[in-house]
C-alpha cells in the first residue's frame, strides 16, 4: 500500500521542541488518525467510542470505560509520555477539567484528536477550562506536493500526477491500489467508491451534530455538477423548491457552513464579472463521485471513460493551481471571461502574477497558442502551459509536463516538511 508521507508527520512528532499539548481537528477520514499513530509517538492511545466506553492501547487493547480511558492517558502524561485520546468531541464535557488539572503534572505531552470542526470551537471557547492549554493543529487532505512526491516514488511521473488529484484524499488509499490508468480504475470502482463517499459525507454531518438535510446535500450536489455561484446556487434550489426565494445571501450561509465542516472551498474569482467567490467541493475526490453518483453510477452502472475523464480534468485543473500556489507562495485565482476560463491564476496584492492553462491531457499546437494569447490578452504578464500527460509546445513562459510537475513536488515538500519540523 502506498502512504503519503506528510509534512504534518514532523509537527506532531515528539521532539526537543515537540512538546506542546495539541488539539488536532479536521473533518473525517483526511488521515489524522495515521499521522498520530505513525508520528506522535505516544505509550497510551485512547479511543472514545460512541457507546460511552473506550478502546484503551498501552500493550494489549483492551474496552475500557471512560473514566478508566482518561486515567489511563494522563497516568502517561504525568509519567513523562505522549497520550493520545481520539475521537475526543464524543468525551462528555465533565471530564475536561480533569484534563485541565493535570497539565501542571508531570512533564508528559497530551494530544486530543476530534474528527470535527466544532470541537475546536468549544475547546477554545473564553468559557472552556481548556482554553490556553492546547495549540490548534487542523489536518486538512494531503497536500498537493506531498501527494504527487510520494506517488513518485511507486509510480511513473504522468500516473503519479494524474492519481493525486484524487489520491490526496487518504481513504481512497485503502479501497483502490494507485496502479495504471487512474481514469479507468476510478470507473471500475465508481459504484464502490460512490457508496463510500456518501457515507462519509452522512458521517461527517453526524460528527458536527448536524442533521444532512434535502437542502445541504441539494447544494453538495450542485456544486459537483458545476454550479459554483451563490446566485445560481439559490436559482436552482429555489426551481426544486428548497428555497423560498431564490436570494443568494440565504446560500452564503450554507456554503459558509460546509467550508467550516471541511466540505466546501472558496477560490477567489479575478476579474470575473458578478462574482468574488468560485465555490466548490474541497475534496475533489467527493466531488468527482458526486458528479457520477448523478449521473446513475448509483444505480451500478459503469459511467463512460470520456465522463470520467473530463471531471478528472476540471478537477486536475485546481489541483495544479494549490500546488503552483504552495510552490510559490502566492495566491490562488480563477478566471470566467466570457465563454472561456483562465484555470490558474496566482494573484499578489490582488495584481495577477502568473496565469495558465491546464490539461488533463496533451496539448495540440494550436490549443497551447489560443492558450496563451488569450492569458496574455487579459493583461497577465505570465502565460503557462500545464499538462498531465506530457511537455506542452514551447509557446508559453512557464511549461509543465509530468516531469516538471513531480520535480516541483518534490522541491515544496521538502521544503515545507523543513519548514514545519516541530511546534514549539
Amino acid at each position: 500500500m502506498v502512504v503519503i508521507e506528510r509534512w504534518e508527520c514532523r509537527s506532531i512528532s515528539k521532539g526537543p521542541a515537540g512538546r506542546a499539548w495539541l488539539l488536532v481537528y479536521g473533518r473525517r477520514k483526511t488521515g489524522k488518525t495515521f499521522l498520530l499513530r505513525s508520528c506522535a509517538g505516544a505509550s497510551v492511545y485512547v479511543t472514545v467510542g460512541r457507546s460511552g466506553s473506550c478502546v484503551v492501547e498501552e500493550g494489549e487493547p483492551r474496552i475500557a470505560s471512560l473514566e478508566e480511558g482518561v486515567k489511563a492517558a494522563l497516568r502517561a502524561v504525568e509519567s513523562g509520555s505522549t497520550a493520545v485520546i481520539d475521537e475526543f468531541q464524543r468525551l462528555p464535557e465533565e471530564y475536561w477539567d480533569l484534563l485541565a488539572v493535570s497539565r501542571a503534572r508531570g512533564g508528559g505531552r497530551l494530544i486530543l484528536c476530534g474528527s470535527s470542526v466544532g470541537v475546536a470551537s468549544k475547546v477554545f471557547d473564553r468559557r472552556s477550562p481548556l482554553l490556553g492549554l492546547f495549540a490548534p493543529f487542523k489536518v486538512d487532505l494531503a497536500s498537493p506536493s506531498d501527494t504527487v512526491a510520494s506517488l513518485s516514488r511507486a509510480l511513473n511521473p504522468e500516473d503519479a500526477v494524474k492519481w493525486a488529484v484524487v489520491a490526496r484524499d487518504p481513504w481512497l488509499l485503502g479501497l483502490l491500489e494507485p496502479r495504471g490508468d487512474v481514469v479507468e480504475a476510478l470507473a471500475e470502482a465508481a459504484p464502490l467508491l460512490a457508496a463510500s463517499a456518501s457515507g462519509l459525507v452522512g458521517e461527517i454531518f453526524r460528527e458536527e451534530e448536524r442533521a444532512l438535510t434535502q437542502l445541504y446535500d441539494a447544494v453538495l450536489r450542485l456544486l459537483a455538477l458545476g454550479y459554483w455561484s451563490s446566485a445560481a446556487l439559490a436559482q436552482k434550489l429555489h426551481e426544486a423548491r428548497l428555497l423560498a426565494r431564490p436570494e443568494a445571501s440565504h446560500v452564503t450561509g450554507l456554503l459558509a457552513q460546509l467550508a467550516a465542516m471541511g466540505l466546501v472551498e472558496r477560490v477567489r474569482l479575478w476579474r470575473t464579472r458578478g462574482a468574488r467567490v468560485y465555490y466548490r467541493h474541497r475534496s475533489s475526490l467527493l466531488s468527482l463521485l458526486t458528479a457520477l453518483e448523478e449521473r446513475g453510477v448509483e444505480a451500478g452502472f459503469k459511467p463512460p471513460r470520456e465522463t470520467v475523464g473530463s471531471l478528472l480534468g476540471v478537477e486536475a485543473q485546481f489541483f495544479v493551481g494549490e500546488l503552483l500556489a504552495e510552490a510559490t507562495g502566492l495566491e490562488r485565482a480563477y478566471a470566467v471571461s466570457g465563454s472561456w476560463e483562465v484555470d490558474v491564476v496566482l494573484v499578489k496584492g490582488g495584481r495577477a502574477v502568473a496565469g495558465y492553462e491546464v490539461k488533463l491531457g496533451p496539448f495540440s499546437s494550436s490549443e497551447a497558442s489560443r492558450a496563451v494569447e488569450r492569458i496574455r490578452s487579459l493583461g497577465i504578464p505570465r502565460a503557462g502551459l500545464v499538462s498531465l500527460t506530457e511537455e506542452p509546445p514551447p509557446v508559453a513562459d512557464e511549461l509543465y509536463g509530468p516531469r516538471d510537475l513531480v520535480r516541483l513536488a518534490r522541491e515544496v515538500s521538502e521544503r515545507r516538511k523543513l519548514a514545519h519540523g516541530s511546534i514549539s
